[in-house]
């Protein structure tokens, strides 16, 4: 194999002893351009020829254009990743429970007295709450609250707000929870949960001696660790009793219908339930009030029976002459306090 360096070299010397001894001659001296040019050419022409003529090593790579055009160190874009909707954000007007600011549950009074139940509340939904919007009582103890309380001022989406309402405790010893929700200037209720159809309420206790009656425990979405839990209309009470304790339990009940519209007066009928673990005479009564300023309910007179162990069924009836919403609930009274969850139901009069 040719060595190309020496043959340059070869090359480039009898180029340069052609021209020096063209310049000694008398003949027509020829021009060196030109014979720097003709060597040039055949040295690129013989260059070529070696080229082509020695292999390629079988160990190294050939480039490619992908290998010259994307170097392995070229990091692409990332990918943009479409935010996702938080859960429950398309409800435009629900409120989420922060703190009793007064009045902590199961806070006791003596009978008659005057206090003010304050909430602070938070706007989780996506419409601004302005003074058109009211806190309103919703079911359960009014404990002589007004029907409405105006909010105090605008409150924007996440941001917060104390609504007080003045009350005056029953003047009866026992239990006592009203439930509560706000309304809008068009005139819809909403509250707490997902759905923005739960109640917040006011529990407290009435004793003449400072002794707490019964610890009732308000069903509800699970409570933000160091917060109380905000309820929904429902209540059981543990009894008070002792000397009976367990002599009935599991007070249930319910409606026909939730909400009805036609003729009236109409007639709701209430089915109740509880269960009798050892023989005994129960007192027992159908508990109501009305959401509808005006409307009063005539509840019928308690019952007492003579009962032996088991579940025991029977209902209670109540006649509504006029458009009206309003709760009712089973309360147990001897030999032990005890009551069932909360009912609602609404009467349009046609």
């Amino acid at each position: 194999m040719t060595d190309p360096t020496k043959f340059l070299r070869s090359l480039i010397l009898m180029t340069i002893l052609l021209i020096a001894g063209c310049g000694g001659g008398k003949e027509a001296t020829p021009d060196p351009q030109a014979v720097l040019t003709a060597a040039a050419e055949t040295a690129n022409a013989k260059m070529t020829e070696l080229a082509l003529a020695t292999p390629i090593p079988t160990d190294t790579p050939i480039p490619t254009p992908t290998d010259t055009l994307a170097p392995t160190n070229t990091l692409l874009p990332p990918t943009t990743a479409v935010p996702t909707q938080p859960a429950g954000s398309a409800v435009a007007e629900r409120v989420e429970f922060v703190a009793d600011v007064t009045i902590p549950d199961g806070t006791v009074f003596a009978p008659n007295q005057a206090f003010t139940k304050t909430w602070r509340l938070k706007n989780a939904g996506t419409t601004t709450w302005t003074t058109a919007y009211s806190l309103i009582f919703f079911s359960g103890e009014k404990m002589g609250a007004p029907s409405a309380v105006p909010l105090p001022n605008n409150v924007p989406p996440n941001a917060t707000v104390d609504v007080s309402v003045p009350m005056i405790s029953p003047s009866a010893p026992g239990q006592y929870i009203g439930y509560y929700m706000l309304r809008n200037p068009q005139g819809k209720n909403f509250g707490l949960g997902p759905n923005a159809d739960q109640a917040f309420y006011v529990w407290i206790n009435v004793a003449t001696d400072g002794t707490v009656i019964a610890s009732p425990t308000p069903t509800g979405p699970t409570p933000t660790p160091g917060t109380p839990a905000p309820g929904t209309p429902g209540v059981t009470a543990t009894p008070t009793n002792t000397m009976a304790p367990a002599a009935v339990s599991n007070p249930t009940i319910g409606v026909n219908t939730a909400s009805y519209t036609g003729p009236c007066p109409y007639t709701f009928v209430f089915p109740i339930q509880f269960t009798v673990n050892q023989a005994t005479a129960v007192t027992f009564r159908l508990e109501g009030g009305s959401g509808t300023p005006g409307v009063n309910l005539v509840l019928p007179p308690d019952r007492t029976e003579n009962l032996q162990p088991g579940l025991y069924s029977n209902q209670f009836e109540l006649t509504i002459t006029s458009s009206m919403s309003g709760w009712a609930r089973l309360r147990i009274l001897a030999p032990l306090d005890l009551s069932s969850q909360v009912v609602n139901f609404e009467l349009t009069c046609q």
